[in-house]
Parts: C-alpha cells; sequence; structure tokens
C-alpha cells in the first residue's frame, strides 16, 4: 500500500455524500476492471469477519485489513473521517509541521471558488490520519478531470486499494514521500479546474467536488499550497508522458513547454521521442543514396528526396503511433510503460484520434504526391501492414517481423522515387536486411513490457525467445549485416561502404553484449543506441556517392 495514493479518496471534502455525484459525467465515468463481476448486497466488516471464520489462513488475511468481528461501529453515516493533514517541508522552519483539520466546510467551499496558489519548486511531505467507520472500502478508484479555459488537459484515474475499520478503533496514518512542485513560466499561466470523484467497482461514489489552483513563484496561501498538489498530482500539463503515478519527481520534454491543446497530439506522435522516425527514416536513406550511386545523379536528386522521405518518416511515424494506440488503448491501460499514452489515459477521445489520423495520412499523401505513379502506388500499398500491424500482438508471437514489413517499406520506395522503379536485385537482399535488423531492435525494446504483456495477453518475440534471446538476436543481427554487405556488393559499392557495415556491426555487438533484458532502462538504452547501426551503414553509403561526386 506505499505506493497508492489514497488522498484523495480520504479527503471526503463533502461528507463522503454520494448523492451530490454526477453519475452522467462522462470524462468521470470509471473504466471496467477486466473479470470483475458485481457482488451482492453489501455487508458490513463485522459480517465480513464471521464469514469462514473456522478457515484461520483466510482470518489471518482479513485481520491484516483490519476485518475482525466486532470492528467498526454501526454501518450508517460517512465511511471515512480524516482526522488531520500534516505537512513538512524543507522551506519551513525546522521542526515546523502544519497540521490542518478537514472538518472545516467553509474552507472546501473556498477551494473551489478561489484558486489555490501553490509555490512552484519546493519539496514537501504530506502524512494524513483518517479513520475507517464502517464497511470495507474496496475496488476504489480516484477519478479527476483538469481543464484549462474549457478544455481538457488531463485526466487521471487511479486505483487506490482496500481498508477495513482499525481492530481497536483507531485511526491510520499513511506517509507519503518526498514530493516535488513543477515550475516554469507556462506552467504558472492560468487557472487550473478540476472535477474530482471517489467511486467503486460498483459504481458507488464515495466523494465527488471541484477545486481550482494556480502556479506562482511566490505562495500566497503556503499552508494548502502542499496538500493541493499533493491531492491531485497532475501528470500533464507539467509531467512528461511515461511517469508512473508512484514516482515521485517530475520531468518535462520540450512538448510541455507548447500550449496545452497541442500536448496530447504530440505524444500520440511519440514526437518527443525521434529514435521511432530515425529508424523508420534510415531504410529510406540507405536505398535513396545507394540508387543515386548506381545511377549516378546529381546530389540535387538525393538532396530533394532524402528531404521529403525526412518529411514523411516524422508524419508517417506518427500517424502508425496512432494508429497503433487506437488499437491498443485497452491494452495499454494495463502496461505500465503505456498507461500514460493520451488515449489510454483519455486525454483526447477516440473520435479526436481517427479526425487526427485523417490529418496525419494527408500529409503523407501530399509527400507521396510529387513522385512517380510507380512510387505513389508502392507507398499506398504499405498502408494496409501498418494498420494491421497491431493486430498482429495478439495472434502470433512474430508482431515485430510484421513490423519490419512496414518499417522498412523505404528500402523500396526510396529506390523506386529517385529511379521509376525498383531494382530488386538489390533492393530484396536490402529490404530483407531491414527486416531483420527490426526484429533485432524491436525485440529488444519489447522486452520492456514482457511481464505486463503476459498479463494482458500481448504476444511479441521477446516473450518468445525468453532466455535465448541473446544468442537468437545475434544471429538476427549477423543475417541482416550480411545482408546489406550484400546489397552493396550487388550495387558495386566501394571500400567506405563496407567500413560503415563494420562499424554498424560493431555497434550492434556491443548492444547484443551489454543489453540486460531484465532491465528496462538497459532494454531501452540498447533500442535506442540500434539506430547507429542504420546511421553507420548509411555513413558507409553516402561516403561512396560522395566520392563520386568528387572524381
Amino acid at each position: 500500500m506505499s505506493n497508492v495514493r489514497p488522498l484523495p479518496s480520504i479527503l471526503c471534502l463533502r461528507s463522503l455524500n454520494s448523492s451530490q455525484a454526477d453519475n452522467d459525467h462522462e470524462d468521470l465515468a470509471p473504466s471496467a476492471t477486466p473479470g470483475y463481476k458485481p457482488a451482492g448486497p453489501a455487508k458490513s466488516a463485522d459480517e465480513y469477519a464471521k464469514l469462514d471464520a473456522e478457515d484461520e489462513s483466510l482470518a489471518r488475511w482479513k485481520a491484516s485489513l483490519g476485518i475482525v468481528p466486532g470492528a467498526g461501529g454501526p454501518a450508517t453515516g460517512p465511511k471515512v473521517t480524516v482526522v488531520t493533514l500534516e505537512l513538512d517541508s524543507p522551506t519551513l522552519p525546522p521542526g515546523k509541521k502544519i497540521s490542518i483539520d478537514l472538518h472545516d466546510a467553509a474552507r472546501v467551499a473556498d477551494l473551489k471558488k478561489n484558486p489555490i496558489t501553490i509555490k512552484e519548486d519546493v519539496d514537501y511531505n504530506v502524512r494524513i490520519t483518517f479513520k475507517v467507520n464502517h464497511s470495507i472500502i474496496s475496488g476504489v478508484r480516484y477519478i479527476q478531470v483538469v481543464k484549462r479555459t474549457g478544455v481538457k488537459v488531463d485526466k487521471l484515474e487511479q486505483m487506490l486499494g482496500s481498508y477495513g475499520p482499525h481492530p481497536q478503533g483507531e485511526a491510520y496514518i499513511k506517509n507519503f514521500d518526498t514530493d516535488h512542485s513543477p515550475s516554469g513560466m507556462l506552467a504558472r499561466s492560468g487557472t487550473y479546474s478540476v472535477k474530482s470523484r471517489v467511486v467503486d467497482d460498483d459504481g458507488e461514489i464515495y466523494a465527488d467536488w471541484e477545486w481550482s489552483f494556480k502556479l506562482a513563484k511566490e505562495c500566497r496561501r503556503s499552508i494548502l499550497a502542499p496538500l493541493c498538489l499533493q491531492s491531485c498530482r497532475l501528470k500533464s500539463p507539467f509531467a512528461s508522458r511515461g511517469i508512473s503515478s508512484t514516482q515521485t519527481s517530475l520531468s518535462k520534454t520540450w512538448v510541455d513547454r507548447l500550449p496545452v491543446p497541442v500536448r496530447p497530439y504530440l505524444y500520440l506522435t511519440r514526437i518527443d521521442k525521434p529514435i521511432g522516425t530515425l529508424l523508420l527514416f534510415y531504410p529510406c536513406a540507405w536505398s535513396i543514396t545507394m540508387a543515386s550511386y548506381a545511377l549516378q545523379l546529381p546530389f540535387t536528386t538525393p538532396l530533394t528526396y532524402i528531404s521529403l522521405f525526412g518529411i514523411g518518416a516524422i508524419v508517417m511515424r506518427g500517424a502508425g503511433c496512432t494508429i497503433n494506440d487506437m488499437w491498443d488503448r485497452d491494452l495499454d491501460k494495463g502496461v505500465a510503460r503505456t498507461k500514460e499514452r493520451p488515449l489510454a489515459r483519455g486525454d483526447i477521445t477516440y473520435g479526436q484520434a481517427v479526425a487526427f489520423l485523417g490529418t496525419q495520412l494527408s500529409v503523407g499523401l501530399a509527400v507521396l504526391v510529387p513522385m512517380n505513379w510507380y512510387s505513389i502506388l508502392l507507398g499506398a500499398a504499405s498502408l494496409s501492414v501498418v494498420v494491421v500491424y497491431p493486430l498482429m500482438k495478439r495472434i502470433t508471437y512474430w508482431p515485430q517481423a510484421v513490423l519490419g514489413v512496414a518499417y522498412n517499406w523505404g528500402a523500396l520506395l526510396g529506390w523506386s522515387a529517385v529511379a521509376g522503379t525498383v531494382d530488386w536485385r538489390v533492393c530484396l537482399p536490402l529490404y530483407a536486411s531491414g527486416v531483420t535488423w527490426t526484429l533485432v531492435y524491436d525485440s529488444i525494446y519489447a522486452h520492456q513490457d514482457k511481464k505486463d504483456d503476459v498479463g494482458v495477453g500481448i504476444r511479441s518475440t521477446a516473450l518468445l525467445f525468453g532466455d535465448r534471446t541473446r544468442p537468437i538476436i545475434g544471429g538476427l543481427a549477423t543475417v541482416s549485416l550480411s545482408l546489406a554487405a550484400y546489397a552493396g556488393h550487388l550495387n558495386a559499392h566501394g571500400a567506405p561502404f563496407f567500413v560503415g557495415v563494420s562499424l554498424a556491426a560493431i555497434q550492434l555487438a556491443r548492444i547484443v553484449y551489454r543489453t540486460d533484458f531484465e532491465s528496462r532502462p538497459s532494454c531501452w538504452k540498447g533500442f535506442v543506441d540500434c539506430g547507429w547501426s542504420g546511421f553507420w551503414i548509411w555513413m558507409g553509403a553516402l561516403a561512396d556517392y560522395s566520392l563520386f561526386l568528387l572524381s
């Protein structure tokens, strides 16, 4: 329980009066828990304690939740009573703590009308004392929707855990790790309105309230500032995506410096993580440069097409991410690394994602239009593979192979854009090199999520290869580099190209040897570093082409 965030559920700011809830508010509707079936009539803590009382192991488990005979009072009135909230911060005088009584209804009402001003960039700790009066509080989640000038900028849904009345009727004390308030000029601009709700799997609403806040360099209402920030810890607009609710530090990306309404769409495209775009771009660059070398074309030709394909890689990688997240919006909620993606979080709706995808594909088509008809049709043919890729992880352990088919289409398209047709003799081994290269880097990538994938039914080569991953991807890397070298040989490349392939081989060997497949950070680093192998192959081809221009 140390990592859950029960504070918002315990701040029963309206005496846990469920009649005040707005059941029709779509944004505050909880997502369904997979496999959950509604129970019968609710039982008191005492009834639960007497149920199967002869089972000793079950009795010990119930006792750990405070479920013992005689626990709790009559099942009337609020289920939870907050006693105190203590705040501590290094910015306060040594030894001084602030104790807040949360029974002050006037103060609660004031939170909605007058925004709390939070001092930016301070560390603080929170300790809360509360009492469970009766019943078992379980399957409870906290939901909040944050809006700025009427536009939803954040939705948070957090499972809170279970509590029962204390056996001796005492209050519970919950301590929180040190947290840090965000900072920055954009974070300080404007007022944020918040609607919060605490609800369980049966739809019973325990609390429903509204409030507002803003940030400033100096906090005029410093006593409440840390309370507000902890009770509704927002991941946006302050924090970058990919940070779990249990982390206590917030990091930012350049996307967080942009206007609030556009941020979810940019995060949807993963534009803050350019490695995906580079991995899509490199096979295009290989093919364009090798075709220009083979046909002895002026430098303006590869320069033009590399620019076009660079824009196309940014746009179509983003479109692929949108399609993937539309397929996986429910699965992503069950994976730690992906649950903060905009569709999974509810930052944008499915309909908004569809409209955005239409815009992305239109821009992608605009990139294709200047090319010859052969290339336009060849490029359009790849879209079907892009669309079905997310489905593959549900039905096969080889979705990485399907991704490779889609992600390396540029090895064919780049040549056709330059030459008007594909030289299959060169392009097929080059394309196969890219596909096997994708199996290497995306298998490493998939190891990040393998534990979560088992739980949500996602398949991958990471699960298929298991403990044999290192020798298998080592073999795949060897095949990929051999095919790239063979394509260079067929294209009559000189020594610079093969130097590039050799540097790529050194890079992949380092990755295969050093990556710890049980460590998420190590897998991410290995995945990103794979991009350098594609870069070195391109540099080899570009060096050969440059020597031709200088000759």
